[in-house]
């Protein structure tokens, strides 16, 4: 019954455009720490100031421990104090998960994303069972949970529903609201189920499960190998190599790309440099000698988009045709751009892990607007992105237009290219979960999604072989169907987009 009504207002504010509708929406009648998960991706991202989001944050923390308390068997003094220590104990980690996964969607950061998603799983596995197992304190139902295996008999079966029901949602947005009380449901038979009694040896269960993973997680990695392709045809003109942003002269991922298994000469080769034309780079990591552009530094990366355009412009002007250009992440918005509005002429454009989209954005300092909360909190957490992911400053000029503003991609990527020009985009199918839409964009070839690294992209024997076909002319390698099919499942888990 209280999930029930739990359910019926979340229909009635999706329903009614007071909460947007995303996969995620299902969340909100999950398993605890679940909908505190989906409590604060709605809050951190959607809340216009701070006031606002400390009371709504209490007011829904209020409604979360007496919906506990009342599956727990009343509302007593003993099951609120047990609800209110369960979500706060919670709550440390759900926000860290929570602020990673909208740092991953804001700064398209696939890195972020999967392990605030594998710290929710954790969570989800670890402390879910632990209210319906009877005990007085939290301290003693954590152990009897323990002593129980964690109720994995009935723990994989709901996590399995989740997913599902969120895989649905995304291919089916038009069912989402629908799938609600299905949602709800789903929790209301996991926490009765709880009530039956454990396996007899719940332990040796919960081992093999996690033996079973381990495997499965082993066969994963080591299926993502590709074979090396033969050498592409020799290939005339001029290739134009441009490395993503926070690189360096010498040192990006895109530097050490086989530009010879290309079907290149280091003496067609060149370098994009952010810091204008020069009489060239220092080498470092690059496969080629850097013959022209001045040396740049992370900094220059971040330079208003329009500066960048003009330098992308100003360094191919003089190139031999034809002329092909590789342009890796952000480098690939800035190429696009600068070919649709006639400011430069390219024969040939390889995007290397391109993002369709921008989703959600961040407000600049001190503004209230929906994403205060979240945009605050990224500017503190800056510091330790340095130490534990990379070096992002939220508020240089190329941050705050291309991602602090919501919808910059698709405004880019929306200019039509002249129709002589062969695109071929590549992405990494770890950033599919960040991709809202779709990862396929309109230009002659959208490459099989590679199972590597976003930075690995440039180095993968997978990019090597579209790049070469697309090159020669040639058919594209098969793509399994089942390729998306990650990102299908865990996009349920991302923050809903900013006008959702």
């Amino acid at each position: 019954m209280p999930l029930a009504a739990v359910a019926v207002l979340v229909v009635v504010l999706a329903a009614s455009g007071t909460i947007p509708v995303w996969p995620g929406l299902l969340h909100l009648v999950a398993l605890p720490p679940l909908d505190q998960f989906a409590d604060l991706r709605l809050l951190l991202v959607r809340t216009a100031s701070w006031p606002q989001f400390l009371v709504l944050l209490a007011v829904v923390s209020v409604v979360r421990v007496m919906l506990m308390a009342w599956l727990l068997g009343g509302l007593d003094a003993r099951r609120l104090r047990f609800a209110a220590m369960f979500y706060a104990t919670a709550f440390g980690p759900v926000l860290l998960a929570t602020l990673g996964d909208a740092t991953a969607y804001a700064t398209l950061y696939s890195r972020a994303f999967w392990p605030a998603v594998g710290l929710v799983g954790l969570l989800v596995v670890i402390l879910g069972p632990v209210p319906w197992q009877g005990g007085v304190t939290l301290r003693g139902a954590m152990a009897r949970a323990w002593r129980r295996g964690l109720r994995i008999e009935v723990m994989v079966p709901y996590c399995a529903a989740v997913l599902g029901l969120g895989a649905l949602a995304d291919r089916a947005p038009a069912v989402t609201v629908l799938l609600v009380p299905i949602s709800a449901a789903a929790t209301g038979l996991t926490v009765w189920a709880m009530d039956r009694a454990p396996l007899t040896r719940p332990v040796t269960a919960l081992a093999a499960v996690l033996v079973a993973l381990t495997a499965m997680s082993v066969v994963f990695v080591q299926t993502r190998r590709y074979d090396d392709p033969e050498t592409g045809s020799p290939q005339a003109g001029s290739l134009f190599i441009m490395s993503g942003i926070n690189s360096r002269s010498g040192q990006g991922s895109m530097h050490r790309a086989d530009v010879h298994r290309l079907g290149y000469e280091c003496d067609q080769v060149y370098y994009f440099s952010y810091a204008g034309p020069g009489d060239g780079q220092p080498q470092r990591d690059s496969t080629c000698p850097i013959r022209s552009g001045a040396r740049y530094e992370p900094a220059d990366t971040q330079r208003p988009v329009e500066e960048q355009v003009s330098l992308f412009a100003e360094q191919i002007v003089n190139l031999q045709r034809p002329l092909t250009v590789a342009a890796h992440s952000h480098a690939a918005w800035i190429a696009w751009e600068a070919v649709a509005t006639g400011r430069a002429r390219v024969d040939v454009l390889v995007l290397v892990g391109v993002f369709p989209e921008t989703p959600l954005g961040f407000p600049p300092p001190d503004v209230d607007r929906p994403g205060r909360v979240f945009g605050d909190l990224l500017r503190w957490a800056a510091p330790v992105t340095d130490v534990v992911f990379f070096h992002f400053d939220p508020d240089t000029p190329a941050a705050r237009q291309l991602l602090g503003t919501a919808g910059s991609a698709q405004a880019i990527l929306g200019e039509p290219l002249p129709g002589e020009v062969r695109v071929l985009s590549i992405t990494s199918a770890a950033d599919l979960p960040l991709m809202p839409h779709g990862w396929r964009l309109d230009v002659e070839r959208n490459g099989c999604p590679v199972r590597a690294a976003h930075s690995s992209l440039p180095t993968s024997a997978a990019f090597d072989d579209e790049v070469i076909r697309f090159l020669d002319h040639r058919d594209p390698p098969p793509c399994p169907m089942s390729r998306d099919w990650g990102a299908i499942v865990m996009r349920a888990f991302g923050v809903p987009p900013s006008g959702s």
